[in-house]
């Protein structure tokens, strides 16, 4: 009975990481070619009140490769959501498994 729980554990400790690593991908833009010939992180440096993800003309900073923001933001965007709603379900199906561990066993001598 504790493995599922276990299990159950390790899939929201993954999946708070995705939620961690997709925030940070978010917040510091994509590595991209500002016209310089060097990439860099153009948008690393901004502030949550000067976010780039709520500036759109600003994604014309980066020039190479095309199209470069509009997929960091899509791609971190979806990762984030799905992160939030596995993070969700493991957590739901470790306390349920430890309402079953702990009180399931009550349960089940009260009626015998």
């Amino acid at each position: 009975m504790l493995f599922p729980v276990l299990l159950a554990i390790q899939g929201t400790v993954g999946a708070v990481y995705c939620v961690v690593i997709s925030s940070l991908g978010l917040l510091s833009g994509p590595l991209c070619d500002t016209g310089s010939g060097n990439y860099t992180y153009p948008f690393r440096n901004y502030s949550l009140d000067n976010s780039y993800l709520l500036n759109q003309p600003t994604w014309a900073t980066c020039q190479e490769p095309e199209h470069i923001v509009l997929w960091n933001v899509v791609l971190f965007s979806i990762q984030l959501g799905i992160g939030v709603v596995e993070a969700v379900l493991c957590l739901s199906q470790v306390v349920s498994g430890l309402c079953d561990i702990f009180c399931g066993t009550c349960v089940r001598k009260g009626q015998g």
